[in-house]
């Protein structure tokens, strides 16, 4: 549990600081907005997305540990649920957000999980 715990903690550090820099980008590239700030709203529901994993996950970690606790779920109607609130956002405002950068973000933290999680096991 430690390994997952150390890649889960590298994905979310690296989140963060794509995030940061998409921030960066749109307060220094006035042009591109429209676009940073889809992004923006992606890797928001994607980090969310990956704290319910990551909180699910621990739990049926622990629950091998302790079989007195029980996993409610596996999350992914939660998950689901704020990726397609990302989508609706920007279907609702499209002069705020365009789709493609909302669903590029939407990967950000899916990616990072599976690259550091991949990276653990070596």
């Amino acid at each position: 549990m430690h390994t997952f715990t150390s890649a889960m903690r590298a994905a979310f550090r690296y989140a963060f600081v794509c995030m940061a820099l998409v921030v960066i980008l749109w307060a220094l590239l006035p042009q591109h907005r429209l676009f940073l700030q889809s992004l923006l709203l992606g890797m928001g529901g994607s980090v969310l997305s990956g704290t319910l994993l990551v909180s699910k996950t621990w739990r049926i970690g622990q629950m091998a540990v302790d079989p007195n606790v029980r996993p409610k779920g596996t999350g992914m109607l939660q998950r689901l649920l704020v990726a397609g609130f990302a989508v609706f956002m920007t279907i609702r405002f499209p002069h705020l957000f365009v789709l493609s950068g909302v669903l590029i973000g939407l990967f950000l933290f899916q990616v990072l999980g599976f690259f550091f999680v991949y990276r653990s096991f070596k």
